[in-house]
């Protein structure tokens, strides 16, 4: 996939970037590939800990899909760890070849393809997953639009980013994580509503409130030595600001994102 990105005088030309070499050559994900790498380890424990419980929770209470789709798999964790029926089958697609065949490796009962999911042939799913990668897309109504067509629920997880920690951030393409954009709740849930679709339950979540933000801490130590990243000024700062979080939970919930967690379906289907 590639996008044009305007620079910001009119007499530039755009900027054409190829999204694929630039997730081929990302060092998250480069990391990610690395087997025993604290990145790889990390993901596996927010996959399992955060985004699975959080996304299935919100299937049909009792309904365990056959078949998934998970668009954007990156390195594969997500779509390998999410509960199929016995007899179900797995399906990731991701634009960065790199990412793919190190997933292939690591899952081998997972069908992976590599590419742009609209240029693939793909059948109908009983579910499609979008985690963490409306935010990366230039056309997200679209994205999400089109990834409802092959499905009978789409499972989306948005990271909210309205929040102060955030408030001077430079998103776009050279952004650390790839963002083009930061969401507000209101702004997540109209994504649904441009892209026709109906939502059928939804969950605000703030990862540093769960479980998970305790063992990654605990993951870093093991590796690192230390808890939070940074020189000692900067560790002993983000320690305290934890310890204050915990007493005034509201001002965690100002400070850092969250992530929207919703379930939909096309209108028509309803």
């Amino acid at each position: 996939m590639s996008i044009e990105q305007t620079n910001n005088t009119s007499q530039d030309a755009p900027v054409v970037v190829n999204f694929g070499v630039l997730y081929d050559n990302h060092p998250k994900y480069i990391a990610r590939r690395v087997d025993g790498s604290y990145e790889q380890e990390q993901i596996a424990l927010e996959v399992t800990g955060f985004k699975v419980p959080n996304l299935t929770r919100l299937l049909p209470r009792g309904w365990t899909p056959r078949r998934v789709l998970e668009i954007g798999c990156a390195t594969g964790e997500l779509i390998a760890a999410f509960p199929v029926a016995p007899d179900g089958h797995r399906v990731g697609v991701d634009i960065s070849a790199s990412n793919i065949s190190s997933a292939c490796v690591r899952f081998p009962s997972v069908e992976f393809h590599a590419g742009n999911f609209t240029n693939l042939s793909l059948q109908k799913f009983d579910c499609v997953i979008l985690s963490d990668i409306l935010e990366h897309v230039k056309d997200d109504v679209h994205m999400l639009a089109a990834a409802a067509c092959l499905g009978q629920y789409v499972l989306v997880n948005l990271p909210l980013e309205d929040n102060w920690i955030n408030r001077s951030r430079a998103y776009g393409v050279d952004d650390t994580s790839g963002h083009l954009r930061k969401y507000s709740l209101e702004q997540g849930l109209d994504l649904f509503k441009y892209a026709d679709l109906q939502v059928l339950g939804y969950n605000r979540i703030w990862m540093h409130e769960t479980a998970v933000a305790c063992e990654t801490r605990q993951l870093r130590r093991h590796y690192f030595g230390v808890e939070y990243n940074g020189r000692f000024g900067i560790r002993v700062l983000k320690r305290m600001v934890m310890q204050l979080v915990c007493v005034l939970p509201s001002l965690g919930r100002s400070l850092f994102s969250s992530n929207l967690f919703a379930i939909a379906q096309k209108s028509e289907n309803i």
